[in-house]
């Protein structure tokens, strides 16, 4: 079997993220714009307390202000906690300008510095930090109701998928048996036949249904022996024919998903009398494709014919809509007193 490279999606934590972003704007500016090392040690010294207050009122408006008080609209509680926190981070820093320009880190100001003016950076600089959590923490929270809605979709499709492979047995069963019932009347030994291969039928049905998906080779021995099973009841007058061209037998499909186009098959495809009735198949799979072609004679069914509800082309045409979306093609038509049918279906290549 040839073995396919898997590819995983390389995800980093968010907090890593914010580690290593936090670090570049705290490292980079420093390392880049101060030539001397001893310069450099200074400035990190002077605004190491500046960057964590900066941190500080970042993650405290992240993870508690902006989901609590923004996004329930207590805006005034909101901005009043902002400033109280402004004023003690601003006397903080103060404190510390102070004790850096005591030891020689940094040189006073002949001239202070206007207070409207450093009021007016101080306000613009907290305008600039909450801007940011308030945009990154909306955009996190964008992505957790997107990936939410995706496992819900997922969630739903995975419910309405095994619903959908619950149906495939009985209708399967049901088909099935209403042959065996007829051929108790009409051949009992060829009817204890085809019991013992139904119950090997059977057997594929429960295990491989249980499966995301199985080999274009394991689907097409099933369609054999089903083949087979229904080909007993009929004898040798049936014109059948069921050719296969598999260059990639691994490809991977799911599991009877093809079974109500053979059963669709039997149903339409054989009249009354069996003489004159003919079925030909072709199913291949080569270059990504999978490809199912059916011609068969057409014998539409009366209201009081009870052989089928149509539920099983139903069925399939749901889990192609499920499986297959936008990776299939399946198309059915009469022409010329012929039943023809095709589906395409796409996988990627194993080679």
């Amino acid at each position: 079997m040839s073995k396919r490279l898997k590819f995983q999606k390389w995800h980093v934590p968010p907090p890593v993220i914010h580690v290593l972003v936090w670090l570049f704007i705290y490292i980079v500016p420093v390392v880049l714009t101060i030539p001397s090392n001893e310069i450099t040690w200074k400035v990190r010294y002077w605004t190491t307390v500046p960057f964590l207050a900066t941190l500080i009122s970042f993650y405290v408006n992240y993870s508690f202000l902006i989901p609590k008080f923004l996004y329930t609209k207590r805006i005034i509680i909101y901005t009043i906690i902002n400033l109280f926190m402004f004023l003690t981070i601003s006397y903080l820093i103060g404190l510390w300008k102070s004790h850096a320009v005591d030891v020689g880190v940094i040189v006073a100001h002949p001239e202070p510095e206007i207070p409207f003016l450093w009021l007016m950076k101080s306000i613009l600089a907290l305008i600039f930090v909450n801007g940011i959590a308030i945009s990154v923490r909306s955009t996190s929270l964008w992505f957790h109701s997107r990936t939410a809605v995706q496992k819900l979709e997922l969630e739903n499709m995975r419910s309405e998928l095994s619903f959908l492979k619950m149906q495939i047995s009985p209708h399967f069963l049901f088909n099935t048996l209403n042959n065996i019932l007829t051929l108790i009347d009409e051949n009992k030994e060829l009817a204890k036949q085809t019991v013992q291969q139904l119950s090997k039928l059977l057997r594929s049905v429960i295990y491989d249904s249980e499966a995301d998906s199985v080999t274009i080779k394991q689907e097409v021995e099933f369609l054999t022996s089903y083949s087979d099973l229904m080909r007993l009841r009929y004898g040798p007058e049936l014109e059948f024919d069921l050719e296969t061209d598999l260059s990639e037998p691994d490809a991977p499909i799911a599991p009877l998903l093809l079974i109500p186009m053979l059963e669709n098959v039997f149903k339409h495809g054989i009249g009354p009398s069996v003489e004159g009735s003919s079925i030909n198949i072709k199913i291949t799979s080569k270059k990504g494709k999978i490809t199912f072609e059916s011609v068969n004679t057409y014998f539409p069914k009366t209201h009081q014919d009870k052989s089928g509800s149509g539920i099983g082309i139903v069925n399939m045409q749901k889990r192609l809509n499920l499986l297959y979306e936008n990776r299939y093609f399946y198309d059915c038509k009469i022409a010329n007193g012929k039943y023809i049918t095709k589906l395409e279906l796409q996988y990627e290549p194993l080679n």
